[in-house]
């Protein structure tokens, strides 16, 4: 998704009609192409790289990646299970920005749903978007319903149900994957707020390459 806001935003700098125009379409690609690295990085790292690695690919010092990213770095792992890769620290960065700019008192679920379709990975987002959940209409149906929603301790339930789920396939990480199927699990009329239904989701998940959880 990202990729194809950042061609539409250079096609439109590019044929803007006037200087002020042009430079209110840099400035927005300038954004998204900040956010398209950072989900790079994340799934780099989410794949084991190193951050030499990433920065010999962005030709800058390993320092400066360090220092820009090592909030999605994994973690030593927690003695009780799995921890969580980069692209799931990512995927609920991103679903506490879609929360604040909802209005919503509390992450829930229907969120993390978004933040996973914003940060678009290959399998999780792909199952979401193939079963024809689209980021605009979810985040109008999360606005609509937040006023009704009762949210205490879900975002708890639904990191616990991600490491149950990584657990039982014996994953050595919590994916993007197992914390879809847990916001799926703890949504309240999910097929509402999503225009599919989760079996459609899951189905989608379960036909996924197998690369996408690793084991």
């Amino acid at each position: 998704m990202s990729g194809q806001r950042i061609c539409r935003l250079a096609d439109e700098a590019a044929d803007a009609p006037s200087p002020e125009a042009a430079l209110d379409a840099v400035r927005q690609l300038r954004d998204e192409l900040n956010e398209f690295e950072r989900q790079q990085v994340a799934r780099a790292l989410s794949a084991g790289r190193t951050f030499g690695a990433i920065a010999r690919s962005m030709g800058i010092s390993r320092q400066a990646v360090h220092r820009r990213f090592s909030d999605l770095r994994r973690r030593r792992k927690q003695a009780d299970g799995p921890g969580p890769t980069a692209e799931v620290r990512l995927a609920f960065e991103y679903a506490q920005a879609e929360a604040r700019a909802l209005g919503a008192p509390k992450l829930g679920p229907e969120h993390v749903v978004l933040g996973i379709l914003r940060a678009g990975d290959r399998c999780a987002a792909r199952a979401l978007e193939e079963a024809g959940v689209e980021l605009d209409h979810a985040r109008e149906t999360t606005r609509v319903a937040a006023a009704a929603d009762s949210q205490a301790d879900v975002l708890r339930s639904v990191l616990a149900d991600a490491v149950r789920y990584a657990t039982r396939e014996g994953a050595r990480n919590v994916e993007v994957t197992h914390v879809l199927r847990a916001a799926l699990a703890a949504m309240a009329d999910p097929q509402a707020r999503l225009g599919a239904t989760p079996e459609r989701v899951i189905a989608g998940l379960d036909a996924a390459p197998a690369d996408c959880v690793e084991t």
